[in-house]
């Protein structure tokens, strides 16, 4: 993976998502993925507290056989755990995207601005006023973050692309000082609860994760108090009394679509498509057969 201050390729992807990652990884031709955060993997997330990790973005991934192969390219079959809910991947779900951004290139820490058609190329005006050049431009994020990006730079697009909504998250990542685990049943407000000692992350770290209606209703609340409701609920699963020695809240705005759309990719101008995972499949299952369908159709132009 390579740092870089501006280049011009011939597919620009924006967004380093598993969506971005797989569609870099298939495509014949030179691309170049620009991502406004520091990590990889969109809401495959970790994040690490006391030096030990939290897998707080997305707990499991849909089976699938798309994903399978994935794992399967990229050496992590011996990793995968399989769980009712899903996969999940020992010592962090984020060794996946790590894995798929080896050979690619990605600039980081660039938050597309503005998008135009000039000289047969799509220019990508970054936040710090630097411009990227493709043949053809793909965007991979979360779908009402691609809109607003279209929007602000006054491309016309599907209206009805704005009725797709996503479902919330919110989530205390919970250190305790003893080595125990819950041992009754949780119910609203908690979706789920998961150890991180599980999945040989933090050996008392817990995700104490919200239902969407939970989430959806406290998501802009401050921050502590929703913490408060989460905290509140996760001492109720223990038959005993337990002291925390740390808590944290994280906020997702976009979890999953409601009512994906019923095809991979939309090509909203010549060379400029939307595809992720609010299309086919709500969840990884969309990302994937997004970025399949969109470079057999790239890599045959």
């Amino acid at each position: 993976m390579s740092e870089f201050t501006s280049f011009k390729t011939d597919t620009l992807i924006i967004g380093a998502g598993i969506c971005g990652l797989h569609l870099g990884n298939k495509l014949l031709t030179p691309s170049m993925i620009l991502e406004k955060s520091q990590g990889l993997g969109g809401r495959i997330a970790n994040r690490r507290i006391q030096d030990l990790g939290f897998d707080h973005g997305a707990p499991y991934l849909k089976d699938d056989p798309l994903l399978k192969n994935l794992f399967q390219e990229q050496h992590l079959l011996q990793d995968i755990q399989e769980h009712g809910e899903g996969i999940f991947l020992k010592n962090s779900m984020t060794k996946l995207p790590k894995k798929m951004a080896n050979d690619l290139l990605i600039k980081k820490s660039t938050k597309a601005e503005l998008i135009y058609k000039s000289n047969q190329c799509w220019t990508v005006l970054t936040e710090n006023k630097v411009e990227f050049f493709g043949k053809s431009l793909v965007l991979t994020a979360p779908l009402p973050q691609s809109l607003e990006l279209l929007s602000r730079s006054q491309i016309q697009y599907p209206q009805e692309l704005n009725l797709i909504s996503y479902t919330k998250a919110l989530m205390a990542l919970v250190i305790l000082k003893g080595n125990t685990k819950p041992d009754l049943v949780y119910s609203e407000p908690i979706h789920s609860v998961l150890s991180m000692n599980d999945r040989d992350l933090h050996p008392r770290g817990f995700v104490v994760r919200g239902t969407p209606e939970f989430s959806e209703k406290f998501f802009n609340e401050k921050d502590d108090v929703a913490l408060e409701q989460l905290i509140l609920c996760f001492k109720k699963g223990f038959s005993t009394n337990i002291e925390i020695e740390y808590q944290e809240l994280k906020k997702w705005r976009y979890v999953n679509p409601l009512s994906p759309l019923p095809c991979p990719y939309i090509e909203v101008a010549p060379g400029l498509f939307i595809t992720g995972d609010a299309f086919l499949y709500p969840d990884v299952r969309g990302s994937l057969h997004g970025a399949i369908h969109l470079a057999e159709k790239l890599n045959k132009s």
